[in-house]
């Protein structure tokens, strides 16, 4: 997921995006302690919010440098560093805190293979590469994902990847007719994909990485063309949007065909949820929480996966009622936001700024 990036003008932004991307960061927050304390029926869903991070990623992105990229006046390498700048640091920060809970993991075995993992997979974490678990470079005491300590960082790769991507296309002058090729060829690919793994639930796991190129082509191309039509967005429809949203990543099991329920998710409704939501009209004490809610949903989605993981095996050992573990999942998501909006405010706001001061003087 992207954070925030301003729109056409410095002072502008989407508040009904901002509010919408806060939820969808919390909605996966809670996804994660569930699948940690084996609660069933509850967000089966929650990982169509990164298809939803997509197509906002593609909108923004293109609002913010389409047309310095277009004109000449932000270079790709410009560029590249700019989005480097906002997303690495808070890459270090939630690959830090994993390997820091993974030093005090007990009962390991082979500490030195333990120790040896843990570097590994920090050195590929903070520089965001993917770890495809190979037979020459195996991290076997962590989890078998292509960012082990920190799993999420898997869609910050791709965003990483579609962002140049889109950046050297811009500047390239290729046409609008490449854009519909490409999106026709990533969306036939994804749907292949989704009907033979049954769901869109990958991108993360080494055998199904290649997966996750159409995922995040297709839903950010969406996202370019709906900030091409933004003139065309509704109003009065922000509420509808975000029922509909909700619904979507909260839905429980009911039996449907994961596939289908998937494709049409991808391809429909995350995308009309953000056309939707563009003219959100918002009072001044909704607005602040809105923007509050874009500020700390990157930092949420960085840093709570192993605060997660290490919350969820404490309270396992504990063998709580749902109850207790509901109240679990609530006051940790609660620690997880507060520990994220000090950690925006203290370190990634600041250095930041630093980082780019220095970037425009070399």
């Amino acid at each position: 997921m992207a954070p925030i990036e301003t729109g056409e003008s410095k002072n502008h932004r989407y508040v009904g995006l901002d509010l919408l991307r806060g939820v969808a960061a919390l909605v996966v927050v809670l996804k994660h302690f569930v699948t940690r304390l084996e609660l069933p029926y509850v967000a089966p869903n929650a990982y169509l919010a990164v298809d939803f991070f997509f197509v906002l990623s593609g909108f923004v992105i293109a609002g913010a440098y389409w047309k310095p990229l277009e004109s000449g006046n932000l270079p790709v390498g410009g560029f590249t560093g700019k989005r480097l700048i906002r997303l690495l640091p808070l890459i270090f920060v939630g690959t830090s805190i994993a390997a820091f809970i993974e030093l005090g993991r007990p009962e390991i075995s082979n500490e030195l293979q333990h120790l040896t993992d843990i570097a590994i997979a920090f050195v590929f974490g903070i520089t965001a590469i993917p770890l495809l678990q190979t037979s020459m470079l195996h991290t076997v005491t962590l989890e078998q994902t292509v960012f082990p300590l920190n799993t999420p960082t898997w869609s910050l790769f791709f965003e990483i990847f579609v962002n140049i991507a889109f950046a050297m296309w811009v500047r390239a002058r290729i046409g609008q007719a490449a854009m519909w090729l490409v999106m026709a060829a990533s969306g036939i690919v994804l749907l292949l994909a989704i009907v033979r793994t049954g769901d869109a639930n990958f991108g993360f796991r080494p055998s199904e990485f290649w997966y996750g190129f159409p995922r995040v082509i297709w839903s950010f191309s969406i996202g370019l063309l709906i900030y091409k039509h933004r003139d065309f967005a509704p109003s009065k429809c922000f509420a509808l949007a975000t029922i509909v949203l909700i619904t979507i990543l909260l839905l429980p099991d009911l039996g449907l065909p994961k596939a289908g329920l998937d494709a049409v998710c991808i391809a429909v409704i995350m995308p009309a949820v953000v056309f939707f939501s563009l003219n959100a009209k918002l009072g001044p004490a909704t607005r602040r929480v809105a923007m509050w809610c874009g500020n700390l949903s990157y930092p949420v989605y960085a840093v709570h996966y192993p605060l997660v993981r290490a919350i969820s095996f404490v309270a396992t050992g504990l063998h709580l009622s749902w109850m207790g573990q509901l109240t679990v999942i609530v006051v940790g998501t609660v620690f997880i936001v507060a520990l994220s909006a000090i950690v925006y405010v203290v370190f990634d706001v600041p250095f930041r700024r630093k980082l780019s001061v220095l970037s425009k003087r070399a």
